[in-house]
């Protein structure tokens, strides 16, 4: 076979894999009697897989048979409950296996449970859960298949989060109940009427006081509760009714209220939702100010820091999602105020440099490059569903994804050393790497082969390695971009050998992580028999051919080393 191949074994064309889930499915739709929205697929490798079928059918029926009859009893304890949890358990065995008629059926009626006036907190968070977990795949109901009221969550958030009683010690509520209700919030919102934006408007609008406490409470429950994924033809029901009002507002407030991140938050969102829908062209200049700002950097030589600069700041995350989310499109201003942003904080990366905002400046840099992996992940690979693709015009080009690399290559080879631990430059490091291999790889290198030569720097050794192991993958794989990258493999290998170190324990582990990672990745064959049999190899393939011959050796000189 070909040498250091990481590819898997495909048994056919991909329109005949096409047609084989197709009868697959067919099949099974065929013994289950409907098409299940969405099974397990590593079940059909169990041996007993062809009993799975019957099987589900039988505690799928008895548990929609007892849950209708226990609602109709109204017999909340134990049997709603006790049936709800039935319905939980065949949900992690079976996965969401049932008609979509029946999934519409069970989120309506779990919605109900979960609504029910006055009803036991710990009873709630049992269906709020159950609810979340219906809900998680969102590409397998549409908006026209479900729809659900957003009033009921309203009353019931409101309740629980601004009791006027618990405080008197007349309610008890766990510390848990905020999270499962405001990620029920976020499961349900997508399913929201489409007179919901009007309605939420009207009923929070009367608390936008920038000078009141309850300016805090609207614009949470604008940044939870309004739903941004929506039709392109329903935009003017949904954020082109409050877009222009609250980015007035965010533009004209300077002092970091308790209130902006929330906002901040909301377009995050909504930018990640709608690309190519919302201009933010007059407002991109603004954004990456103020995202400077919030890292609240020392400037000069005072270092006072203002404390509410530190408690008020954006949350990190949705940073990258908004930034990730404007790049592209025919002007690409983002990219250029992007890299204008890097240009000025790039020193702030530099290893002897340390401060309470590092932190947060290393997180910027180790979630950008990810959130721009799942971008491109969502427009070129992902399977198209009811929810609106990314207009054309505005998905990520070839040119886009290399400018985006190339801004944020320095700072990343320079935090690599950085007093906090290379990881993040790692994570960096690895998803630039995925996207190309051929900037990032070889400045990497650079560094690392100087770095196993010497004795007397083991930071430097132990950062490089961590870095080469998330590179990995990107190194090995090769491809039209860096094809030169398997040819590294063996020489790497051997100069990390010195690494096996009992007296220094931090990079003896990392040595040995280094090298369990590329002899998992590459299976250790001699293959230079293939230079004599095979005719059609190129010439890098033939160079790698007679390299793995040296493999015997570098087995025996580890196995000699790990005789201390």
């Amino acid at each position: 076979g070909r040498p250091f191949s990481t590819a898997g074994v495909c048994t056919g064309s991909p329109e005949e894999d096409i047609l084989g889930n197709r009868n697959m499915k067919k099949d099974q739709a065929g013994t289950l009697g409907f098409v299940p929205q969405k099974d397990i697929v590593y079940n059909k490798l169990l041996p007993y897989a062809d009993k799975l079928d019957n099987e589900s059918n039988v505690i799928l029926a008895r548990i929609k048979g007892n849950l209708a009859r226990a609602v109709q009893l109204r017999e909340l304890w134990p049997g709603v409950l006790f049936w709800t949890r039935k319905l939980s358990t065949y949900l992690r065995l079976y996965g969401r296996k049932f008609s979509k008629g029946d999934h519409v059926l069970f989120v309506k009626l779990v919605y109900e449970l979960v609504t029910i006036p006055k009803l036991d907190i710990s009873m709630m968070q049992s269906f709020a859960r159950l609810l979340i977990n219906l809900l998680k795949k969102k590409e397998l109901l549409s908006r026209d298949d479900l729809e659900l009221p957003w009033r009921p969550l309203y009353e019931l958030y409101e309740k629980i989060l601004y009791s006027k009683t618990e405080h008197l010690g007349l309610n008890w509520f766990p510390n848990s109940v905020e999270n499962v209700l405001k990620t029920l919030v976020k499961s349900c919102r997508l399913y929201f009427p489409e007179s919901a934006t009007q309605e939420m408007l009207d009923e929070w609008r009367p608390l936008l006081c920038p000078f009141d406490v309850t300016m805090q409470k609207a614009i949470s429950y604008f940044e939870l509760f309004l739903p941004t994924i929506m039709p392109p033809e329903q935009h003017h029901k949904g954020f082109k009714l409050w877009f222009d009002e609250l980015m007035g507002l965010w533009v004209s407030v300077q002092n970091l209220p308790s209130w902006e991140g929330n906002l901040v938050n909301l377009f995050a969102r909504l930018a990640n939702d709608n690309i190519g829908y919302v201009n933010w062209d007059l407002y991109i200049p603004k954004i990456f100010t103020r995202i400077l700002r919030s890292f609240n950097l020392p400037v000069g030589t005072s270092q006072m820091v203002v404390p509410r600069y530190l408690t008020n700041s954006y949350d990190i995350g949705h940073v990258v999602l908004w930034i990730s989310s404007m790049l592209g499109g025919p002007q690409n201003q983002a990219q250029i105020q992007l890299n204008g942003l890097f240009s000025s904080i790039a020193s702030f990366y530099h290893p002897s440099n340390n401060g309470r905002w590092l932190m947060k400046l290393m997180k910027l840099l180790q979630r950008l490059p990810a959130s721009m992996v799942r971008r491109l992940h969502r427009e070129r690979y992902k399977k198209p569903c009811w929810i609106t693709p990314v207009p054309a015009s505005h998905r990520l080009t070839d040119q886009d994804i290399t400018d985006f690399v190339e801004s944020m290559k320095q700072p990343v080879l320079l935090a690599v050393f950085s007093k906090t631990g290379s990881m993040d430059a790692a994570q960096a490091l690895q998803n630039l790497a995925l996207m190309r291999p051929e900037l990032v790889i070889p400045p990497v290198l650079e560094k690392t082969y100087p770095a196993m030569e010497t004795l007397t720097e083991p930071h430097q050794l132990t950062a490089t390695l961590s870095c080469m192991i998330g590179m990995a993958r990107s190194l090995l794989s090769g491809g039209h971009h860096y094809p030169e990258g398997p040819a590294h493999v063996l020489p790497l290998l051997m100069r990390a050998l010195p690494g096996v170190d009992p007296n220094d324990f931090s990079k003896c582990m990392i040595t040995f992580q280094f090298i369990a990672t590329f002899t998992t990745l590459v299976p250790l064959v001699d293959c230079s028999s293939a230079l004599h049999e095979q005719n059609d190899l190129t010439e890098m393939e033939r160079e790698l051919c007679s390299a793995s011959a040296e493999f015997e050796d570098f087995v025996l000189q580890f196995m000699d080393r790990l005789n201390f």
